[in-house]
């Protein structure tokens, strides 16, 4: 989620022939954003991988929910027209692979999330519990 922040989030054309790059990172873009959220991802799968269950499962829950919205606000701006639609500028916008591996890795955070919620914790000392 951190390398996507910066990758090409879409390609935008005027008059068929000029041609520029829309990366996550420039000042309309919530890229940095991302890369903020994809810190606390990695906090909250330390957290799930240290045994703290309930601060990881919540905080990759919130994160990934936060990461899908981002990229649906994203994903909606660039498909209405990208940053020149009130410009009078003839743009088309191709939506880059970044803001898609932006939304994919939301999904897996949130997924993560969700599971660790429906996981058993392992029983203290190693055994099987006694009846």
């Amino acid at each position: 989620m951190i390398i996507a922040s910066g990758m090409r989030w879409a390609t935008v054309r005027a008059y068929g022939f000029v041609e520029f790059t829309v990366r996550g990172t420039d000042p309309d873009q919530h890229g940095r954003l991302t890369v903020l959220l994809g810190i606390l991802a990695v906090v909250a799968g330390l957290l799930l991988a240290a045994g703290r269950r309930e601060w990881g499962r919540m905080l990759a829950t919130m994160t990934g929910l936060m990461v899908l919205l981002t990229a649906a606000v994203d994903l909606v701006q660039l498909y209405r027209g990208g940053p020149f639609v009130n410009s009078g500028l003839r743009t088309a916008t191709t939506v880059g692979p970044g803001l898609w591996v932006i939304a994919c890795c939301g999904f897996v955070v949130l997924v993560a999330g969700v599971v660790a919620r429906f996981t058993r914790r392992p029983v203290a000392g190693g055994g099987e519990p006694r009846r």
